[in-house]
């Protein structure tokens, strides 16, 4: 599995920010590339 540093991960979203991304954009393709994803939490509705 190939990871990256912290500096490539800055590098990277400089990179998306200039192309004129979201953060949220920015974050989501990061997160992708890292190969992790945001959990969905269910809950239980109360009645």
């Amino acid at each position: 599995m190939e990871s990256m540093t912290k500096e490539e991960m800055q590098r990277f979203l400089n990179r998306e920010a200039e192309k004129g991304s979201t953060e949220e954009e920015a974050l989501k393709a990061l997160a992708d590339i890292l190969g992790i994803k945001f959990p969905k939490i269910e809950t239980e509705k109360a009645e």
